[in-house]
């Protein structure tokens, strides 16, 4: 699925192949019902919560893949880079997480007082983070990290210029929240922190743990739509 964007890799970067070979599992995730209903502001609220119950603990694996990567750095200056992005995400995100609770009605401290069981695409996510991270490769937990970023990066450029939210929006924080210029910028550092420990060059890990995260990208947003737990894979006749 990789290999004709990285042929090409000599013409852009390493990080621009691997999100190009992505486009079209991009615009799935943007005409997705969940990213639809933020859009037009008619996200479901169960939709909402299951996604802000789900994503608190993804979250708390994603921001320990950064400590990961520290771990992996291969200098003080790519250490410092990648604690200051877990300091951003674990300072920022609790925004976008209380745009939905009010857009959904309910109180974030009485969402996310007590974990519920983590579901399956999230579930999943993670395992695969751990997995590649376990690796000791940095420009492979680099591109773990990465697809969830620059999807929530694109989408909040995407649905700013589209939806233009004014102040009635119940979803005008949580898109402006990732179309602001710092998430991008971001972004941007990530892609050179991909780019120098890879010294340019894809190797079978870093396509592959890209393109994974990538995908659950979309799992992640297909389980919140339907709120599927374990129990949705156990109705089979006579088993319940």
């Amino acid at each position: 699925m990789l290999a004709s964007t990285i042929e090409e890799a000599s013409f852009m970067s390493l990080a621009a192949s691997l999100r190009e070979a992505q486009e079209p599992l991009y615009q799935a995730i943007r005409r997705h019902p969940f990213v639809e209903g933020l859009a037009a502001g008619t996200l479901p609220p169960a939709a909402a919560i299951f996604y802000v119950q789900q994503d608190v603990q993804y979250l708390a694996t994603y921001a320990r893949m950064f400590a990961v990567a520290m771990s992996q750095a291969q200098d003080l200056g790519q250490m410092k880079r990648l604690a200051d992005h877990m300091t951003v995400l674990l300072e920022g995100e609790l925004l976008p997480h209380q745009c939905l609770c009010r857009a959904a009605r309910v109180s974030y401290e009485d969402l996310t007082r007590d974990a519920v069981p983590v579901a399956p695409a999230a579930h999943h996510y993670a395992q695969h983070m751990w997995a590649t991270g376990s690796r000791g490769i940095l420009a492979q937990t680099i591109a773990a990290i990465l697809p969830c970023h620059w999807v929530y990066v694109d989408l909040g450029r995407d649905l700013a210029q589209e939806v233009k939210p004014d102040a009635d929006h119940p979803f005008r924080d949580w898109i402006a929240f990732y179309a602001k210029s710092s998430m991008r910028t971001a972004l941007e550092d990530l892609c050179d922190l991909l780019e120098e420990s890879s010294g340019a060059r894809c190797d079978s890990g870093i396509a592959q743990a890209f393109e994974i995260s990538f995908a659950m990208e979309y799992r992640f947003f297909e389980m919140a739509w339907h709120q599927t737990g374990w129990r949705s894979f156990e109705r089979v006749e006579g088993t319940l």
